[in-house]
C-alpha cells in the first residue's frame, strides 16, 4: 500500500498543466509563428500556436454593457457614436445588450447577429445615484452567467461606467471585488475594454476618487488584454475615436496557444517580440487549469 501511494504521488506531480489559449493584438504589422515569445514569471514557455482571428475565425461573442447609474447626459451625446459602431460590425460579430444595476446585470438583447436588434436594446441610463454600488460585481455576474452557450473564438466585454466602487471604501488600488473581476474573466476566457464616463450624483465629482476609478479600468482591461478608453477626469468629448481604435484592434487580434510551466489559476505572464517593427498587446496575466 506504501509504494502504491508514493507511485501515485509521483505520477501526480508530473502532470502537466493544460495548455493556454490566449488573444493578442497586433498593434503595427502582422504576427507569423516565431514572432511571439511567452514568458511566465522567469520562465520562457513553449508556443505552440499561432492564428490569426480573421476569416472562418473571425466569429467574436461582444457583450456591451452600460452603467444605469450613468449620467442621461453624459451617454446620450455618445448614443449615435454607439449605435454607428455597432452597425459597422462584421456578420460573424454577435453583440447582446445590458444594463448593470445593483451589482448584477439586466439583459435588454440576447446575443444576436443583426445589429439593427441589438442597437434597438440601447437606451438612456436611469441615472440614479448609487444604482450600480460596484461595476466589478456586475461584470463578475455576467462573465460567470454568460449569456449564451454557443462556442466562439472570442468573447469580449465593452464597458461604460465610471469604474467606481461604492462598495470599497479603502483609497487605494488593492480593491478585492477589482481583482475577483479581473479572475473570473481570465478563467471564463473574456477580454474587458472599458470606456470612462461620468455618473449621476456628486461623489464622483472628486479628482481623486476619479482617478481611482480611472486606475481600476485600466487594470482590469490590461490585465485581461484589453483596453481602457478615457480623457482626463470628464467626459470624452466623442468615443467614435476610442470605437474606431477598438474596431481596428478586434480586426487584428491573433490565437496564442502555449504550454504554462507550472502554477493553477491566475499566473502572471509577459508577452514579446523582438521582431523589428512589431509591436504586441497582450494579457498581463491568465488563467491555469
Amino acid at each position: 500500500m506504501r509504494i502504491f501511494i508514493a507511485v501515485a504521488i509521483a505520477s501526480s506531480c508530473l502532470m502537466a498543466a493544460a495548455p493556454v489559449d490566449m488573444v493578442v493584438t497586433a498593434r503595427s504589422g502582422s504576427l507569423e509563428p516565431g514572432d511571439i515569445a511567452v514568458q511566465q514569471g522567469k520562465s520562457v514557455v513553449r508556443v505552440t500556436g499561432l492564428q490569426r482571428l480573421n476569416g472562418d475565425l473571425a466569429d467574436m461573442q461582444l457583450f456591451v454593457l452600460l452603467d444605469d447609474s450613468t449620467r442621461s447626459s453624459s451617454l446620450g451625446t455618445h448614443l449615435q457614436e454607439l449605435k454607428t459602431f455597432l452597425g459597422s460590425l462584421p456578420g460573424a460579430t454577435q453583440v447582446a445588450i445590458g444594463y448593470m444595476r445593483n451589482g448584477t446585470f439586466g439583459l435588454t438583447q440576447a446575443f444576436t447577429a443583426d445589429h439593427q436588434k441589438a442597437i434597438a436594446g440601447l437606451r438612456l441610463p436611469e441615472s440614479l445615484p448609487g444604482a450600480n454600488g460596484s461595476p466589478y460585481f456586475a461584470i463578475s455576474e455576467l462573465v460567470n452567467h454568460w449569456p449564451s452557450k454557443e462556442p466562439t473564438h472570442r468573447r469580449a466585454v465593452l464597458v461604460l461606467t465610471d469604474g467606481i466602487d461604492r462598495y470599497y471604501g479603502s483609497p487605494d488600488l488593492d480593491d478585492p471585488y477589482v481583482d475577483a473581476a479581473v479572475h473570473d474573466s481570465l478563467k471564463q476566457g473574456v477580454m474587458l475594454y472599458t470606456i470612462y464616463l461620468r455618473g449621476a450624483g456628486y461623489y464622483g465629482n472628486s479628482a481623486f476618487v476619479t482617478n481611482l476609478a480611472q486606475s481600476h479600468l485600466m487594470e482590469i482591461a490590461q490585465d485581461t488584454g484589453g483596453f481602457a478608453y478615457f480623457e482626463t477626469f470628464s467626459d470624452p468629448v466623442a468615443i467614435a475615436p476610442f470605437l474606431s481604435d477598438l474596431e481596428t484592434r478586434f480586426e487584428n487580434q491573433y490565437r496564442v496557444r502555449f504550454e504554462p510551466v507550472s502554477g493553477k489559476g491566475v499566473e502572471h505572464v509577459k508577452v514579446r517580440t523582438e521582431t523589428p517593427g512589431l509591436k504586441v498587446e497582450a494579457p498581463s496575466e491568465i488563467y491555469v487549469r
